[in-house]
């Protein structure tokens, strides 16, 4: 039985500072080749170099107890603590957010040396992430100082830095958006809009994918600028005013009054004056708290020039006095270029030609300090040199996949070789197997079938002298003498002894070579068997033996009654030959299951050790034997 048991901003247009580009690497042209060389060494150091892991939670610690101390005091002395106590990433973030502080209060210098401060110290223990950060912070005060070629270089070493790395943290993403950023507002300062706009776009997607409401709102309010450098004032306003509602929702004071200044800027363009002032004043108020002197510029130098283009003159020069103060002190040359331009616009005005051509040739010198011709060709040439490196890399990334994929199906074609070979070979062992095994098939069956002509042919030859044997000895016995007559009989009973055993020779003959038709019959075993055993009762008694027939079921089946009788006479007739007088001979039937089970059991003296393996052979012939008892031929029981 078988069993189933995963843009150049406009000096009217201050711009942030977050992130962006992904155009190509930013070396400065002026260190030349070597500094190309350097800048590359220290990007692949970056990612292949040890570093020291820090855990989520263990920055998260960090950057709070950092984050609670707000003055830049404070945070010094905050940063000289866990430098003393060696927490290194502690002393990373504190120079961080130092610098931060530094540069809010318009203290540029001095935070360029804290973030720089911040870069070694990240190098130093090889964390990747503070590593960018502090890159782009330094891009960001390079920025604020109006040195653009530097920081073009730091952003762009940032961006590259992030896409080398295979970090898919948060702070990770942002830093790769803060770096795009920082390069889409040196294009706009630069007049590339087409470029600024391309990586702003880039910016603004990922900070949508980060899902930061203030991110998208400096990209948005980035993408205004852009517009209305373009004249394209509708495309601004739906901008900005997406600005605004997202600045609003993050709840920034810097850039809700960054996009009043926007605002002023269009109504200024649409000449509603009444409109762009009340704009230009609304953010002028909300910047007078704030220690940011450089974002606070840009709503002074708004309210200037629209007094000026109003003709309030005494508005104009208290204003533009008190913008050149403040830009003086920290020394923004991009602010005092947009200052000195409406001191000449005023002058102009007023006739006064000396000193608007005085004021002219200032706002020229802060302009030329800002970008002069040949600081332009430098960020030009040293942009022109990201895009051709970033086109190379690109190259060369496609030229690596390429190798790995022929690689790959040379490894492919390789294995599929060694399993058809294995195939093969087992292949051929299972057809060898198989040919050994048909010609010891063959040749068993020929043994076989010569053991069965030989069985049959024997039969036949001893049939031939027994039925001469027999017929005599049937005619002796019709002859006068007693004594013949009695010899010819026990002649004619064992000669039909031997002829039932040459029959049953003969039987097993057919059976074995499957020839003749088995006389199948379904009926009751348990009777048939019964009447077998009844035919040797007196047999039994005439010996003194004691034959039990124990049948535990009644069983109906399939059977053919000519081999059951063989089979059980010739288990019978052997159990009662080899019991002695007064033994016993139980014949037990039972059913288990599918199977019919028959015992027949004797007290006779058995079979030795050596004959009981060869008990189920066509003929057995036991060492030790009754004096009553020669051999006994008999079909395996």
């Amino acid at each position: 039985m078988q069993h189933y048991r995963y843009a150049c901003k406009n000096p009217l247009q201050p711009h942030y500072e977050l992130f962006n580009i992904q155009e190509g690497k930013c070396y400065h042209l002026i260190l030349s080749s070597l500094a190309i060389f350097i800048a590359g060494f220290l990007l692949l150091v970056s990612c292949g170099k040890k570093s020291v892991a820090f855990t989520p939670d263990e920055r998260k610690t960090v950057d709070s107890i950092v984050r609670s101390v707000r003055t830049p005091d404070s945070l010094a002395l905050l940063q000289k603590q866990l430098e003393d106590k060696g927490d290194r990433l502690g002393s990373v973030v504190a120079l961080r957010e130092w610098g931060k502080a530094l540069r809010n209060e318009s203290r540029f210098e001095e935070a360029l040396r804290t973030h720089s401060e911040g870069l070694r110290q990240a190098e130093a223990i090889g964390d990747t992430i503070e590593w960018v950060q502090a890159l782009n912070n330094i891009g960001t005060d390079y920025r604020r100082m109006g040195v653009l070629d530097a920081a073009q270089e730091y952003h762009y070493r940032a961006w590259t830095l992030s896409e080398e790395c295979a970090d898919t943290s948060f702070t990770a993403k942002k830093n790769r958006v803060v770096s795009l950023n920082g390069l889409g507002n040196i294009y706009m300062t630069l007049g590339n809009y087409e470029r600024a706009d391309s990586t702003l776009r880039m910016a603004l997607k990922g900070e949508q994918q980060l899902n930061s409401t203030l991110g998208q709102a400096i990209n948005y309010a980035n993408l205004g600028s852009i517009f209305e450098h373009r004249g394209q004032i509708d495309s601004a306003w739906v901008y900005y005013r997406k600005s605004m509602a997202l600045n609003t929702d993050a709840g920034s004071d810097l850039g809700i009054s960054l996009c009043h200044t926007y605002f002023g800027s269009l109504y200024e363009k649409a000449g509603q004056y009444d409109k762009a002032t009340g704009e230009y004043e609304t953010a002028y108020r909300m910047m007078q708290a704030s220690k940011d002197e450089w974002h606070a510029l840009n709503s002074l130098i708004a309210l200037a020039g629209i007094h000026n283009a109003i003709g309030n003159r005494a508005k104009t020069l208290d204003y533009l006095s008190r913008a050149k103060q403040v830009a003086e002190g920290i020394k923004s040359p991009e602010h005092l270029g947009e200052i000195y331009t409406l001191y000449y616009r005023h002058y102009k005005q007023l006739g006064d030609s000396r000193s608007a051509l005085s004021s002219y040739e200032q706002a020229v010198a802060m302009r030329d300090s800002l970008l002069d011709m040949e600081k332009v060709n430098r960020i030009q040439n040293a942009s022109l040199s990201i895009e051709r490196n970033r086109q190379e890399r690109e190259k060369n990334d496609m030229m690596l996949r390429l190798e790995r994929e022929r690689t790959m199906r040379y490894v492919g074609f390789i294995v599929l070789g060694v399993v058809l070979l294995a195939l093969g070979s087992l292949l051929a062992a299972v057809l060898y197997t198989n040919r050994l095994r048909r010609r010891n098939h063959l040749a068993l069956k020929r043994v076989s079938e010569l053991r069965e002509n030989f069985f049959t042919n024997i039969t036949h030859e001893f049939r031939t002298p027994l039925t001469v044997i027999l017929g005599l000895s049937h005619d002796l016995q019709a002859a006068e003498s007693e004594e013949v007559k009695d010899k010819a009989r026990t002649i004619e009973r064992q000669g039909n002894g031997l002829l039932t055993l040459i029959n049953q020779l003969l039987d097993i003959s057919k059976i074995k070579s499957a020839v003749g038709n088995a006389d199948w019959r379904n009926g009751n075993i348990t009777a048939q068997l019964t009447m077998i055993v009844e035919t040797y009762r007196d047999y039994a008694r005439n010996r003194n033996i004691d034959l039990q027939f124990f049948a535990k079921d009644t069983v109906e089946m399939d059977f053919v009654p000519d081999y059951v009788n063989k089979v059980i006479n010739n288990l019978l007739s052997n159990a009662l030959k080899f019991t002695p007088e007064y033994g016993k001979v139980n014949v037990t039937m039972w059913r288990e299951g599918e199977r019919l089970l028959i015992d027949v059991e004797d007290t006779g003296q058995g079979m030795d050790e050596e004959t009981l393996p060869t008990s189920s052979s066509l003929s057995i012939k036991a060492r030790v034997i009754p004096r009553t008892s020669a051999r006994a031929w008999g079909l395996p029981s």
